[in-house]
């Protein structure tokens, strides 16, 4: 079920499941939107046919100044369909991955979250019954330090996983890895996306209002589908491993 997000501004097999990716089925979540400004190909012929009528008589800083306003209209209108960024990013990647939350610690991510949805009775104590039984197991296979656990509107939990900046990529490695052996029984596994990720911290959110309310967050989806392509006028970024992707394309 896909959520069509409207603020424009923003775990394994067997016992694994059970665990850190026990979103993927029955728990889905949300990531943040990058501001999109896109207007239709009308819009463009008009742009460009504006450009054409320009006086001979302007300056020539005046006209190479109106060359640099239409890449920057363009890029705003096509999602920054541009490639001359370092590591050939797009100007739209660049943006979502510039606004990745970094949050400095587990007790600061739980903080975050609560900027931007219900988040109850926030704690980090590893004995909370609200985890997952077999969370624990796996937090160092994953890259997990410290976790937390809070209350949101729906009745269920959010659970928080602090990787620390040197720890995200093990725990993408370790998702990337999950999802393949699920998609070996069902190829639309994690289809929809797992962990809602920042810099050093990803989150589980298994409610849809949560969801919603997590899209004005900058967070992103990790998706390691092969399968996945995004809706509409969501978009992709580079994960830190091959055959995963950040997306502001949310599904619950």
């Amino acid at each position: 079920m896909r959520v069509t997000r409207a603020l424009a501004a923003a775990v394994a097999a067997g016992a694994m499941v059970v665990s850190l990716a026990g979103c993927d089925d029955k728990e889905q979540v949300g990531t943040s939107p990058v501001g999109r400004e896109r207007a239709g190909e009308g819009r463009a012929g008009e742009d460009r046919a504006g450009e054409d009528r320009a006086g001979e008589d302007r300056a020539g800083e005046e006209e190479a100044g109106s060359g640099d306003e239409e890449s920057v209209v363009t890029g705003q209108r096509n999602g920054g369909a541009t490639s001359d960024l370092p590591g050939g990013l797009t100007t739209r990647q660049k943006l979502m991955l510039d606004n990745l939350p970094e949050s400095g610690s587990v007790m600061a991510a739980g903080e975050y979250l609560q900027r931007f949805t219900t988040c109850e009775q926030y704690s980090i104590d590893p004995a909370d019954t609200r985890y997952y039984p077999m969370d624990e197991e796996f937090d160092e296979s994953w890259g997990v330090r410290f976790r937390g656990t809070c209350n949101d509107a729906g009745d269920s939990y959010i659970r928080v996983f602090w990787t620390g900046t040197d720890g995200m990529k093990t725990l993408q490695e370790a998702y990337r890895a999950d999802i393949a052996e699920r998609i070996k029984k069902s190829p639309s596994a994690g289809i929809d996306g797992g962990f809602a990720i920042g810099r050093d911290f990803a989150v589980i959110a298994p409610d849809p209002d949560t969801v919603r309310q997590l899209s004005s967050s900058f967070l992103l989806v990790l998706n390691c589908n092969p399968n996945f392509e995004p809706v509409g006028d969501m978009s992709t970024a580079p994960a830190q491993v091959d055959g995963c992707v950040l997306t502001d394309d949310f599904t619950d």
